[in-house]
């Protein structure tokens, strides 16, 4: 099985998990497997590759099984508990750091709760399906790639993602 690298949101934290998908791939067929049982067989599956404390199984579990519907196309509502993710990709080049410094100002200035990442990594990169940086992603939504937008635009970007 190919050891692809994924981000998901457990609880609060986004966490980066090993064989998310070739998983997926196996369990795909299994949908008519009770719920708690397909549960179950996610967080052990993914445990065999990937650290879950006992204390978070159940948060696990419930993240897991959202990303999987997601990977069957099933329409999921996001689960953000009240916050704002923000990811900016981008390998490392002026424009990519000048767009992370300018959302921590924005985000500073406005008190927005948020997770901000910045994705250097290619492969992680490659899952956006997005081709130029920088990329701006707020709550899953690409809202630039390829340019640096104005502090003003993020600001209204970030209070439109808060209400």
């Amino acid at each position: 099985m190919e050891k692809d690298q994924s981000l998901i949101l457990v609880g609060k934290m986004q966490v980066g998990l090993v064989g998310l998908k070739g998983i997926f791939e196996e369990l795909k067929n299994s949908m008519g497997t009770p719920e708690p049982e397909l549960k179950a067989m996610l967080v052990e599956k993914v445990g065999r590759m990937n650290y879950i404390a006992s204390s978070v199984r159940q948060e696990y579990e419930k993240a897991l099984f959202r990303e999987f519907r997601k990977f069957l196309g099933e329409k999921v509502e996001e689960e953000r508990n009240g916050f704002i993710e923000v990811t900016i990709l981008g390998l490392g080049c002026y424009s990519c750091n000048k767009l992370e410094e300018v959302v921590m100002a924005v985000l500073s200035e406005t008190g927005v709760q948020a997770a901000l990442n910045h994705i250097s990594d290619p492969v992680l990169m490659a899952q956006y399906g997005i081709l130029s940086t920088p990329a701006l992603i707020i709550n899953g939504k690409m809202k630039s790639a390829g340019t640096l937008p104005g502090r003003s635009t993020i600001k209204k970007w970030l209070e439109e993602e808060k209400r």
